[in-house]
């Protein structure tokens, strides 16, 4: 995500977020107008203009330039095209290639991309934004608002088959009026259409001649830091530097080249010899002791990911809830989490951490394998039943956890196997419900919808479980056009109850983000919302 230098201080920036985008507690509700220049800061009524000032050259004495950045990921990309792909390993390139509308800078707030800003009419249904001029994709063409048009009419399309669709239910309309000019009309009140389409690149700007020739899958072009330039396989996928790059000054790289090393053995490694540069992810067991080495800098921060079970809804005995419930009270959530990630993660029994002000204390399920027992005997299964987990050795971690769970479900007569898949073939056999329970992560959320609605509304393409609850989809539609932030807390408070009721996910922890590098790099940050960018970092060699 870009650093936006829109304003001269924090205090600012706080203030233009809590007047435009409403949909957090410390957020405000009035519809009021910040208009944001270099000197000046007026506040108006009832349009938004939020001037960005293309950031500056870097202080040239203190920051070199040139030179490749080599780092180090877990797993191959499963494709490029931004409105198909959910997977991370395909975003951990894809962040440095493209950009969207709006973006989020490093305090989680939303200002301002390839838009320059926005203007919000007086009944909150119309959204005007304002496209920087000169911006080039990375075939050299000039973006204009049709681009910006184009890729979310590809993504409301259901022919796409886009997960990201979801995020555009509000939308009735989008236009452009003119070259620099798009126009959003909603069908209610959305206090998070920003973060829904600038908080994920799933909404990223991609040129149509792509889609078209039928490579956006394979060789992306955007108008991020970086470009494309190869992807082999099992070894690595390299980017080059955008000398067009609508940031004056950036970046200060020559490339980036991603590592592929999915043993985090071996990947810690090369980081510790100086083979790569950057890690992505560490052995959780060594954070702590490679934290105090001197030997690299490792940064680790709370996220705002959650890791889960998924119960497959559409098999026995998973569609009876006292099934999915006896499963909830068997396990420990706290041994899981420090089987799993050691002291990196947090146990929880529902998916928002305790750092959001979003989170819920609803947590029913202490540990009680009577109970569990108890619920299995009404379920018809006293004697427990045998099941499996798939996992994924592209995420260790969900092998590790797999191994907690599988001890701790034992004591109540389940007998789960384990099986461990490629990560290509594990999201195939989710996307086709072909599991019984899975243990997956959701990274990179913010907004409490993002939490819930792709994943758990009924019909959503990210709802792998089957799960479907009229009433919770009511209350999920009220909570993504609520103004009023109280009673946005008061809805979500009782979604929280019931998905954790319910237990179509049997939630366990959050972990906190972990990046190292070497001490040479520069101008790179852990976020806790999981991205990773590059167009600011430099090499101090």
């Amino acid at each position: 995500m870009h650093n936006q230098r829109l304003i001269k201080t924090v205090v600012l920036l706080v203030l233009v977020t809590l007047i435009i985008t409403a949909c957090s507690p410390q957020q405000s509700t009035l519809k009021e107008t910040v208009v944001v220049t270099k000197e000046v800061q007026t506040v108006v009524t009832q349009e938004v203009e939020v001037e960005k000032l293309v950031t500056p050259t870097a202080d040239p004495s203190g920051i070199k330039r040139g030179g490749i950045l080599n780092a180090a990921i877990s797993a191959d990309p499963q494709g490029f095209d931004p409105h198909i792909t959910s997977a991370y390993s395909s975003f951990q390139v894809l962040e440095n290639v493209y950009d969207t509308l709006v973006t989020v800078d490093e305090n989680l707030n939303m200002v301002p991309s390839l838009a320059t800003g926005w203007e919000i009419s007086e009944d909150n249904l119309t959204w005007t934004f304002h496209l920087q001029e000169g911006i080039k994709f990375h075939n050299g063409r000039e973006l204009t608002a049709d681009d910006v048009v184009y890729s979310y009419q590809r993504i409301m399309n259901p022919d796409t088959g886009s997960g990201a669709s979801w995020r555009f239910s509000a939308v009735e309309s989008i236009d452009a009026p003119d070259a620099l000019t798009v126009v959003i009309r909603v069908a209610s009140p959305s206090p998070n259409l920003l973060n829904m389409i600038g908080g994920y690149k799933g909404m990223s700007i991609v040129p149509k001649e792509i889609v078209d020739d039928g490579t956006v899958n394979t060789t992306p072009i955007g108008t991020g830091p970086f470009k494309f330039v190869e992807y082999v396989p099992g070894d690595r996928v390299v980017l080059e530097a955008n000398s067009d790059y609508w940031e004056e000054g950036k970046p200060y790289l020559d490339g980036v080249t991603f590592k592929i090393i999915p043993e985090e053995t071996v990947l810690l490694t090369n980081l510790l010899t100086g083979e790569v540069d950057w890690a992505g992810t560490l052995p959780p067991q060594q954070v702590t002791e490679l934290a105090t080495s001197g030997e690299v800098i490792v940064d680790k921060v709370s996220g705002n990911d959650y890791w889960y079970i998924g119960l497959n809804l559409n098999r026995k005995p998973f569609d009876d809830v006292k099934v999915r419930q006896a499963i909830a009270y068997a396990i420990n959530r706290a041994e899981v989490a420090m089987g799993a990630k050691w002291d990196t993660a947090t146990a929880n029994q529902g998916p928002i951490p305790n750092t959001s002000s979003w989170y819920s204390d609803y947590q029913p399920y202490t540990q009680d394998l009577e109970k569990a027992r108890q619920l299995l005997a009404e379920a018809g299964y006293p004697d427990g039943f045998k099941t499996e987990f798939m996992v994924t050795n592209f995420y260790e971690e969900t092998v590790r956890a797999a191994q907690v769970l599988q001890a701790q479900l034992a004591q109540i007569g389940i007998n789960a196997e384990i099986r461990t898949l490629e990560w290509g073939a594990w999201l195939e056999d989710e996307g086709k419900g072909n599991y019984d329970m899975y243990i997956m992560g959701w990274i990179g959320n913010m907004d409490p919808d993002e939490f819930y609605y792709s994943v758990h509304h009924t019909g959503e393409v990210f709802n792998f479980t089957g799960y479907s609850n009229p009433t919770l989809d009511e209350l999920l539609e009220k909570g993504r056009v609520e103004t009023d932030v109280a009673t946005r807390m008061d809805i979500y408070s009782e979604v929280s109850k019931i998905v954790i009721d319910d237990a179509p996910y049997v939630f366990l922890y959050n972990p906190a983000n972990v990046n190292a590098w070497q001490p040479y790099v520069r101008g790179y940050f852990t976020r806790s919302d999981n991205a990773i960018n590059f167009d600011s970092t430099w090499l101090d060699r």
